[in-house]
């Protein structure tokens, strides 16, 4: 078994240490500024005390949950309560990631300014840039001697990490087919649209469709790598285990299984309180156990700067 962790959690003990060097994406391009939100916490924490109690007021009443849930969030942050709406969705994310609003100088749009960059938020977009970085790396090796590398895109929301990759690897010469499969069909929509933006429709299909039954989707497609973005963030264990081994079975011999996971960090109460958005936290240890039970024998696993989210691959 060989397992390689790249930027080591503190907690995390045993394995082999890869420097971060290995990564293109530079240091200077992440996000790391954890200390305004370090000195914040203790106001966050009051925040989240303040909502689970409210909630369970709410609950004994029989009201149901409540519409908002602090003022200070998603009462006066218009931004904050989308995210709050569209939580464990891509236009969640959409948001965190191309902050799709105006830097005015009101209240609700700095409650806004101050969620878009918290430790969660930056450490999401750290997560997006290494994701493009490891999926770069596995295309161009798959590459080689001019092959059309095949990519399966799991739960893929709107596509935009990949979509941007296949632009600027065909201005490289590199050929990728690539097929985004996601449950909501708005999200498909998007995808193609974004495709048509950055030209590469002809190396784009999309199509409504489940992730547990990706091995019919791989029977006809027959993916060199597939990749999944924040799915397992919802699975428990058992769950986890049997979703990878699902994808290990339908990859290609030395095919690549890349996915996420986040990990336990001290906003991820506020998360499941304030901002509604529940997510199974796991440790190293835990996350590359999934791939191990499911059979994957070489693992890499990479942590970007805030180690909030972890990265790991597994090949096939």
């Amino acid at each position: 078994m060989k397992i390689e962790i790249v930027e080591k959690p503190d907690n995390c003990k045993g394995e082999i240490i890869v420097p971060w060097a290995s990564s293109k994406v530079k240091q200077s391009e992440f996000e790391n500024n954890p200390l305004p939100y370090l000195f914040s916490s203790p106001f966050m924490y009051l925040l989240t005390g303040y909502v689970f109690l409210k909630k369970m007021i709410y609950k004994g009443l029989g009201l149901g949950k409540p519409k908002i849930n602090t003022f200070f969030f998603d009462g006066l942050g218009k931004n904050s309560r989308k995210v709050k709406e569209y939580a464990a969705s891509w236009k969640a994310l959409d948001i965190v990631y191309n902050h799709p609003f105006p830097y005015n100088k009101d209240i609700g749009t700095l409650l806004d300014e101050f969620y878009w960059n918290s430790l969660n938020c930056q450490s999401l977009r750290n997560r997006r840039k290494l994701i493009k970085d490891k999926l770069r790396d596995l295309i161009i090796e798959r590459s080689r001697g001019g092959v059309v590398v095949r990519v399966l895109s799991l739960a893929c929301g709107s596509g935009e990490v990949i979509i941007e990759l296949l632009a600027e690897l065909k201005k490289s010469g590199v050929v990728v087919k690539t097929l985004l499969i996601d449950i909501d069909e708005e999200a498909v929509r998007k995808a193609k649209e974004l495709a048509e933006k950055y030209e590469v429709s002809e190396w784009v299909e999309g199509e409504r469709g489940d992730v547990r039954k990706m091995e019919d989707i791989a029977k006809r497609f027959s993916p060199d790598i597939i990749e999944m973005m924040g799915f397992i963030d919802y699975l428990n264990q058992e769950e986890a285990i049997s979703i990878t081994t699902l994808a290990r079975s339908s990859l290609k011999e030395g095919g690549s299984f890349l996915t996420c996971n986040i990990s336990p960090n001290i906003e991820m109460n506020f998360l499941t309180w304030v901002i509604d958005w529940s997510m199974v936290y796991r440790k190293p240890e835990q996350l590359s156990d999934v791939f191990e039970k499911a059979g994957f024998k070489e693992i890499s696993l990479f942590y970007e700067p805030l180690k909030i989210h972890g990265i790991i691959i597994g090949k096939k």
